[in-house]
């Protein structure tokens, strides 16, 4: 069959043999006019991150093959039980954050398996690939794209350039090695030498159009940086280069009470919030660790041992 000119809707279906039940994904796929490169994009690692979920979905609805050369696949909602289910990060048959299942394994937890699937039947046709965050229902965070540094000179400039054109303000660089396992799906597949990035847009778990759309937006970007599409980058933010990315975690559990707020700059042993009982007494301070530039802060009061307070990233250079 001629796959030129055409858009399809599928649903990518398997089981996980420990209980039998499906693992589901959602994929679009738009075959170009005319031939040219494969692009990846993955909306949903985490179920309730909705305004990457968005982009996906417009993207695939936007997108006219008979202006496309080469092919755009396109899973909306990767982790498809936690949207159904309303929850933050994690996949609800093994609790498991998906960011860290990757490559995955056939005989491994549900996530693990899923990790497996889509990484053998999408994102191996990738020579480009992009995937979608949105801000999950605890945390504010200020829009970024993460880039991986694989040490591929030829591959880092092509990440660097697909993130270039975003259009977000913060580009944030950080090591990746093969040795790192298991790992996010952009990290591996940009280790294999396919360009991959993260972008962030969206927060708390709410869908806000504007934030949905500047990852439309970024999407287009690169496909008419791919040479995929015609038409004019959008270009309207100042860029901010930052590396050495760490998260404040919680020692303990209780309520917790954050005083900065997204982009500020604070210094080292600088109070960032506290974390108290149930009865509004301080149980602990918590301080920076260093001088960094503020990127994510939990918003929810909820919190247990290991969740993460604030994220932290120093800045290398301005544009």
């Amino acid at each position: 069959m001629d796959t030129r000119n055409l858009k399809k809707r599928e649903w990518l279906e398997f089981t996980f043999q420990n209980t039998g039940e499906a693992i589901r994904f959602p994929v679009g796929t738009i075959y170009g006019k005319n031939p040219g490169p494969t692009m990846v994009v993955v909306g949903g690692m985490h179920g309730s991150e909705f305004c990457g979920i968005q982009a996906a979905i417009d993207l695939f609805n936007e997108v006219d093959p008979v202006n496309l050369r080469g092919t755009l696949v396109i899973c909306t909602i990767y982790n498809l039980p936690a949207f159904q289910n309303h929850m933050g990060f994690v996949v609800p048959q093994d609790g498991r954050n998906p960011g860290g299942t990757f490559p995955g394994k056939l005989n491994g937890t549900f996530s693990e398996v899923m990790a497996h699937h889509l990484n053998e039947h999408v994102l191996s046709q990738a020579d480009y690939y992009v995937e979608l965050h949105g801000g999950d229902i605890p945390e504010s965070l200020t829009p970024f794209v993460m880039c991986p540094l694989t040490g591929n000179a030829e591959v880092d400039q092509k990440i660097d350039e697909m993130a270039e054109v975003y259009n977000i303000p913060l580009i944030i660089h950080r090591p990746v090695q093969a040795s790192d396992k298991p790992a996010s799906g952009f990290t591996k597949v940009a280790l294999r030498g396919v360009p991959a990035i993260l972008t962030e847009s969206g927060q708390q778990g709410i869908l806000n159009m504007d934030d949905a759309k500047v990852h439309l937006t970024g999407l287009k970007n690169i496909l008419i940086k791919l040479g995929m599409m015609d038409g004019q980058i959008m270009n309207t933010v100042r860029r901010t280069y930052l590396d050495a990315r760490a998260a404040i975690r919680s020692p303990i559990a209780g309520y917790w009470v954050p005083f900065v707020h997204l982009n500020q700059k604070v210094a080292k042993d600088e109070v960032v919030g506290e974390i108290r009982d149930y009865f509004g007494a301080r149980l602990m301070e918590i301080r920076m660790p260093d001088d960094a530039l503020v990127t994510v802060v939990r918003t929810s009061p909820s919190v247990g041992v290991g969740n993460v307070l604030v994220e932290l990233h120093s800045i290398v250079r301005h544009e």
